[in-house]
């Protein structure tokens, strides 16, 4: 078991430490972390100097503890969560494996395959929240299934262990984290064992639950007010991803690739040792897939990063009928890795050359120095990028605002458009000549005194 934790954590961590955080989706949870260092508040996130509701803040606790003792928020140190989210999650499907089917090869087979799916082999290198729900009802469902035989004391710790691993899933996606729940709900009720939802193990675990998931969000109530909170929760927007109705049935062969190739025999084994599986616990694995996959498919909001926890109980049957052909997997294996860190050699190369938020920064930095910086009608993945690369949060004027009315008064220098200087030189009594051009990904920015001062 140990070359196995050791190999995997070693697969997981190569060149992680070499990217940028470019991305705006990846960048934004860091700079989260990064203002919530700044202000000192670890109660309400804030995004851009705004109060950030869209996500709870367990993601931004765990990069910004980390950033605290190091000084600074770093792309690596954003990662890092994810890293050994991933690497946990890979070990305890082994774990799982081996002890389920009672073969080694079975948990190498589980958690090689979980861990050199596409999906879930990227989503560890990324700084955002996906694979933590992933590994958090893994991690659930994990410590129901080893209370689930046990003796009485036993069950009080791991039961209550998989009702934490629920509050740390609310903690880190809301109410997605109850997911695990209405698994082993239904695994109970096809058990015929529904009184254990009100067994003493399982009221201890909801009071864990609830221990777990409830103080935050008091403690934000009793920071912002109520009525504001349910200001901002109403005006609380998440985008929609359109997506037809079977998009996931066409996203799992590529997510999971290359192992989904085996799913079409997986669903005979399946269909062939039904009995079998139905009468077990692996059924727990089963229903974990299938309801899952039904929750999504309902789900109007459709994205392929949203299949990684559908993944894990793939990668675990996938153990159970391959448990007698470890030569076989390897294989696949080892050429799904080496094509994985070549595509991430490749962007990393490419990021390295070309990498416009640190370029920018890079530039910015000896002009701007201590002065403030104002940025006039920017995207705001241009203004998230220069507050996490300058270590500011910078005011911005959005582009139906008079610059004349935002800016006067205000000392510092302003960052804005070439176009849209073009088009207020004159309007507006610019100078002539700004302090310097930058480019900017496919445009060019100038900076300016700013014109407005008196």
């Amino acid at each position: 078991m140990g070359g196995f934790i050791l190999a995997s954590g070693l697969i997981l961590f190569f060149n992680l430490w070499a990217r940028s955080l470019e991305n705006h989706g990846y960048l934004r949870y860091a700079e989260v972390a990064r203002e919530m260092i700044r202000s000192g508040d670890w109660i309400v996130p804030r995004y851009n100097g705004e109060i950030f509701i869209d996500k709870p803040p367990l993601l931004f606790w765990l990069i910004a503890i980390p950033s605290t003792l190091y000084g600074s928020v770093t792309p690596l140190i954003a990662r890092l969560p994810s890293f050994f989210s991933a690497w946990i999650g890979v070990i305890v499907l082994y774990s799982w494996a081996k002890r389920f089917y009672g073969t080694i090869q079975s948990g190498l087979i589980s958690g090689g395959v979980l861990l050199s799916s596409y999906q879930y082999f990227f989503q560890s290198r990324f700084g955002k929240k996906d694979i933590f729900l992933c590994v958090f009802i893994l991690l659930s469902l994990y410590f129901f299934y080893l209370g689930y035989h046990e003796s009485r004391w036993k069950k009080f710790l791991l039961h209550g262990l998989s009702f934490g691993f629920m509050g740390l899933g609310n903690l880190m996606k809301g109410p997605f984290g109850m997911i695990p729940f209405l698994i082993l709900s239904i695994f109970l009720i096809k058990e015929k064992e529904t009184k254990r939802l009100i067994s003493k193990p399982f009221l201890v675990g909801y009071g864990i639950l609830g221990l777990t998931s409830l103080p935050w969000v008091c403690l934000f109530i009793d920071h912002v007010g109520f009525e504001q909170t349910l200001a901002l929760i109403k005006e609380n927007r998440i985008l929609s991803r359109q997506a037809p109705v079977y998009f996931y049935f066409l996203e799992i062969w590529g997510q999971f690739f290359p192992w989904s190739l085996l799913l079409p025999w997986m669903g005979l084994y399946v269909w062939k040792e039904r009995e079998r599986i139905w009468h077990s616990d692996e059924s727990l694995c089963l229903i974990w897939f299938i309801l899952l996959f039904i929750l999504l498919t309902l789900f109007k909001v459709r994205t392929s990063r949203y299949l990684l926890p559908a993944l894990p109980p793939l990668a675990f049957i996938i153990g159970g009928m391959w448990k007698k052909k470890l030569r076989l997997f390897l294989i696949p294996f080892l050429v799904s890795l080496l094509v994985w860190h070549s595509i991430e050699g490749y962007r990393i190369r490419k990021d390295l050359t070309y990498s416009p938020g640190m370029v920018l920064a890079g530039e910015l930095k000896p002009l701007v120095k201590d002065a403030t910086l104002i940025g006039y009608r920017l995207d705001l993945s241009t203004i998230e990028e220069i507050n996490f690369y300058l270590d500011r949060v910078i005011p911005f004027v959005k582009g139906n605002e008079d610059p004349s009315e935002k800016l006067r008064g205000r000392e510092g220098l302003v960052l804005m458009p070439k176009k849209v200087y073009a088009d207020l030189l004159y309007r507006w009594g610019l100078p002539a000549n700004p302090l310097k051009e930058f480019q900017y990904e496919e445009e060019r920015l100038v900076l300016i005194s700013n014109p407005f001062l008196k």
